[in-house]
Formats: C-alpha cells, structure tokens, sequence
C-alpha cells in the first residue's frame, strides 16, 4: 500500500491490522471504522483535546455501540475511562466465541513509547495490559483513563486464556478524585469540567 500523502511505501502490521507510513508515519486501514472486530460510531462533538499521537483534534465516539470514547480518525486510537476499559474488556472476552488469535511476543519498541495524556498533559505510564494478550496500553492516573492504540482492544479479546465465567461481573478500579486546584496545564479544567466527567457523560 502507497502513502496517500507522500506516495511512499507503507509498513503492515499483523498485530495491529494496519499499514504505517516509514515516511510520514501516516496510518492506512483495509477495513472501514465499523469494523465489527473493534467498531466505532462517530458522534456529534468534542471534548476538545487532541490526540498524544496524531496531534489532531479529538472526537466523541460509541464502541461496540455502548461505550464512549475520545477518538482519533486519523489512527483510530482512543480515550477509555479505565472502569470502562475493564468492563468492555470483561464482556467481550465473555461472550466472544471465535477463534483464538495465535500469540505473538510482547513489542519491546511500544514499552518505549512516551504520549502526553489529552487532558492534564502529563505524560501517562506506558506498560504492558495486565491480562490476556501481549498489549503495551498507556494510562493516566490522575484522570482516571486509558489510551488504546487500534485493534489492541480485538488482540486482549482475542487473545487465549481463561475466560470470564458467563454471568459474572468485572473487577471496575475505583475513580480518581479530580484535584481542579492542581490542574492549571489541564485545558478542560480551565471550564471547570474534566475529560473523565464527558467521558462519562
């Protein structure tokens, strides 16, 4: 696949089900937004943030037709409430009945990886997700949320191992309490509201 930007060569990644540009490091996609192995229904609005990869605007978006996420058109990577992330994760790992994808080992590069978080600006932990599947996801702490990059999210589903029992319910980790004294970088806060308060609408 060539670059519609700079007509350059582009790289596939199986893991991670796109091409990237070696040139302009620009995203290319075979399958449409609406993938169901990860889909995304774009909304009306922004939470006006950009994304730590792409640098460009965010917008408001339905997973799976359910969650609400900050997303990137651009790489189709998104903001997760992380009570939310654990949630979409409990249900899909539950219910798929597919095939397991075949494992690969853990990209040491994306342990190097180092994003601003959208809200606060400061730079979230980088670490591998603590459950299925050899996926490095970034967090935030202190605003309580999570940046999955495309189809990580297909790769923890897919991945082998024990799944949840039917019925059951997720472990959810507890919400930050929000300190908007300490939050001047933070331009959300600045209107007095957080990307945690319009992630969770």
């Amino acid at each position: 696949m060539q670059c519609l930007d700079c007509q350059q060569e582009m790289r596939w990644n199986p893991h991670r089900n796109h091409h990237r540009c070696l040139s302009c490091n620009k995203f290319g996609f075979e399958t449409a937004v609406d993938d169901p192995a990860e889909p995304f229904e774009v909304s009306d609005g922004s939470p006006g943030v950009a994304c730590p990869r792409c640098h460009v605007g965010l917008q408001f978006a339905n997973l799976h037709g359910k969650w609400r996420v900050c997303f990137c058109d651009e790489c189709r990577g998104y903001v997760i409430e992380k009570g939310c992330l654990a949630t979409v994760i409990h249900e899909k790992r539950m219910t798929y009945q597919g095939e397991d994808a075949v494992p690969t080992p853990m990209n040491q590069v994306e342990l190097k990886d180092r994003l601003q978080c959208p809200a606060c600006l400061e730079t979230m932990e980088t670490h591998p997700y603590h459950g299925p599947g050899t996926v490095v996801i970034n967090s935030c702490n202190g605003c309580g949320v999570a940046w999955l990059d495309y189809w990580e999210l297909a790769a923890i589903i897919r991945a082998p191992g024990r799944r949840p029992p039917r019925g059951s319910s997720p472990i959810v980790p507890a919400r930050p309490v929000v300190d908007f004294g300490g939050r001047e970088r933070d331009p959300l806060m600045r209107n007095g509201l957080s990307l945690l308060n319009l992630l969770l609408g």
